[in-house]
């Protein structure tokens, strides 16, 4: 028996949501072998399978299924074309706005409408392409020429779209289309990453929490990525994971990560919580058993900021950074015995030379514990106060510093700054 066989065997005794269908036993059922079907198998599941490809995706537990079908009205296909129509991209989304005009705006990624790259071309531009460098591995920052785009809901109802907005450095795109009726749109939760880790200051921790609106998002917490599969019957697709500390190799340092096991169709789809509420966004991962997600608080300040200003911007950190609660024990135990009342912040894990970080003077292993007056709990919460400052503006900054010799904070001006375009993420290619 080959590993993968008996893998799946093992699953399948394991997983208590385990129900074969009558035809896994040797029974066949032409009903179930339709047309639709028949496609799938032989023109699409190899090359662009759906979730359930995955045996972990295959048998769902119930707090799966109910929270998918609380957002599955709102999960929605798209698929891009370019010259001569030639369809080129598939991707998930979710639509999360409409208007009394019945325009509905659609979240995904902006990997739908991106210039075709190498795996788009013909064979005879195929071979032409040969030398590509490793440069040319990743998404161009551009709009695909002649770029059409439809958008497929759960019933098979279409619609052409139109691009309103896009972030190449985020990768997201914001799609418009017009329906003959209001669709639902889905629910909308910003997460709140801020753990205490400080027993000390428990009951800080719970005043914080008890008066907080957000999803607060925990390791180990189980989440939900849903997408919405391209062809008929357009299947709703829902893939079961945690939250995780872990990280992909992405260049954008502000994704979180889940253990869901997605596949390529599903990028752009929501990552939503067991209340069926979206609160990330997912991008497709090709290597290791991990999600990429843009948590929605990022994604809702982008839209916002567009909807105001007209047009988009891409604060910088000037640092890799996370929430205080991700960082080494040892490194815990000597901030805390320094700074006693301290239960959170942000963690800086890398300065950016020459960025407006290495500037102010911020170090590695720094923690960022107040900005312009306001306590800094995590790292969400950081990024958006930066988001809500202009460019230019000077951040006064409290940093709790273990290295050094006295036990105050020190204090540092940071000027609040933007990522220029050639240094926007690179995002890899959709294979």
């Amino acid at each position: 028996m080959n590993p993968e066989r008996k893998f799946k065997q093992s699953f399948k005794r394991k997983n208590p949501w385990v129900r074969e269908c009558l035809w896994d036993h040797g029974e066949f059922n032409p009903e179930y072998y339709t047309p639709d079907v028949m496609h799938y198998i032989r023109n699409l599941s190899q090359k662009l399978p759906k979730f359930k490809a995955d045996v972990h995706n295959a048998y769902l537990d119930v707090n799966t299924k109910k929270a998918a079908l609380k957002a599955s009205s709102s999960v929605v296909a798209l698929l891009s074309y370019t010259t001569g129509d030639q369809e080129f991209n598939q991707c998930s989304g979710v639509i999360i706005e409409n208007d009394a005009n019945n325009a509905h705006i659609v979240l995904t990624s902006a990997n739908l409408i991106r210039r075709p790259t190498k795996d788009n071309l013909s064979d005879e531009e195929d071979v032409m392409e040969d030398n590509l460098s490793d440069e040319q591995d990743f998404m161009e920052d551009s709009l695909a020429d002649n770029l059409k785009v439809k958008i497929f809901l759960y019933d098979g109802r279409s619609y052409e779209g139109q691009v309103r907005a896009y972030d190449f450095h985020f990768n997201i795109a914001w799609i418009q289309f017009q329906s003959d009726r209001s669709l639902p749109t889905a629910i909308l939760r910003q997460v709140d990453d801020y753990i205490n880790v400080n027993p000390a200051v428990a009951k800080l921790f719970r005043h914080h929490r008890r008066h907080s609106s957000r999803f607060n998002l925990v390791p180990g917490h189980p989440i939900v990525a849903v997408g919405r599969y391209f062809a008929k019957p357009f299947d709703l697709m829902a893939a079961p994971g945690q939250f995780t500390l872990g990280r992909c190799d992405f260049d954008c340092k502000e994704l979180f990560m889940g253990t869901c096991k997605t596949t390529s169709s599903g990028e752009g789809g929501a990552l939503i919580n067991l209340s069926g509420e979206v609160i990330g966004i997912i991008f497709y991962y090709e290597f290791g058993f991990t999600t990429p997600f843009l948590p929605i608080n990022i994604a809702h300040k982008c839209w916002e900021h567009y909807k105001r200003y007209g047009g988009l911007r891409q604060p910088s950190l000037g640092v890799v950074a996370t929430s205080f609660y991700a960082a080494d024990v040892f490194l815990m135990e000597k901030v805390i015995q320094k700074f006693l009342n301290l239960c959170g912040g942000v963690l800086v894990e890398k300065v950016i030379k020459g960025s407006c970080a290495d500037s102010a003077g911020l170090h590695l292993n720094d923690v960022i514990v107040q900005c312009c007056g306001e306590t800094v709990h995590s790292f969400l919460q950081f990024l958006e106060i930066v988001w809500d400052k202009k460019v230019g503006d000077v951040l006064q900054l409290s940093v709790a510093r273990a290295s050094q010799s006295q036990n105050d904070p020190v204090h540092v001006n940071m000027v609040v700054d933007e990522v220029a375009v050639e240094n926007f993420n690179r995002w890899p290619k959709k294979y």
